[in-house]
């Protein structure tokens, strides 16, 4: 591993980099989910669906190593799928998600703006469709 040798460049550039972050940590984006996302942390129904969520999870791995042999393996698979959607469809937590979503598209065309100024060459994995900008024969993601 070589030592890098900081030039006033990039200070200039590790600087410039943390502007970006203070900017992204006041942006409505981030603002509007760090508030939700301390909200539902004291909600106490969302929590609740939460810690029965993880409890039916164990379970669920439990039964998982046996696979369709276990005796409980229909009624805890059942189970779990119907708290995960319970608590993916709470009117909050679908909220955050879409907050987190959000945050996400905002972070992604950071990385794009910022990449494409450097090379067109550069692949980006965003995995948002929309930022696609060329058919890759793996699948990859990257635009």
């Amino acid at each position: 591993m070589t030592n890098m040798i900081y030039d006033n460049e990039i200070l200039a550039v590790i600087e410039r980099s943390e502007n970006l972050n203070k900017m992204l940590l006041n942006s409505e984006a981030y603002l509007q989910y760090k508030q939700l996302y301390i909200e539902l942390e004291d909600n106490a129904e969302v929590q609740q669906i939460k810690k029965d969520l993880i409890k039916l999870k164990e379970k669920y791995d439990e039964v998982n190593r046996f696979g369709r042999y276990h005796p409980d393996y229909q009624k805890v698979m059942l189970e779990t799928r119907r708290k995960k959607k319970e608590y993916e469809m709470h009117p909050e937590v679908a909220h955050l998600k879409q907050l987190e979503m959000n945050l996400q598209t905002l972070l992604d065309e950071v990385i794009v703006i910022v990449t494409q100024h450097i090379s067109t060459n550069i692949k980006v994995e965003t995995g948002n469709p929309f930022f696609e900008s060329h058919a890759c024969s793996s699948g990859c993601g990257c635009s």
